[in-house]
């Protein structure tokens, strides 16, 4: 599993309060300086007795040249794409 662990330059302590169903809300701030929306996935880790959350990197697609050519790469898991199913997607596009 990979993740993005961006750095944030203030560092000051923010706290926040467990709710009585165990939810936690990350501080606007802190989410602001991740980048984090909603729908983004974090993950929780155990670091002595620090509990720390990291923002997962998303699998992107990326274009590589391939014999003078440029090719898009999927990730890793991602479907696999037939010229069928582009034109599908295609007709499917406005």
């Amino acid at each position: 599993m990979l993740f993005l662990v961006r750095r944030v330059r203030n560092t000051q302590m923010s706290t926040a309060t467990i709710s009585t169903k165990g939810q936690l809300v990350i501080p606007n701030r802190l989410r602001q300086a991740l980048h984090l929306r909603p729908g983004d996935k974090v993950s929780f880790t155990i670091e002595g007795h620090r509990l720390v959350v990291q923002q997962e990197a998303v699998a992107k697609a990326r274009l590589v040249k391939e014999r003078g050519q440029p090719v898009l790469v999927a990730p890793a898991g991602a479907p696999i794409m037939t010229p069928e199913t582009v034109k599908a997607i295609l007709a499917d596009t406005p």
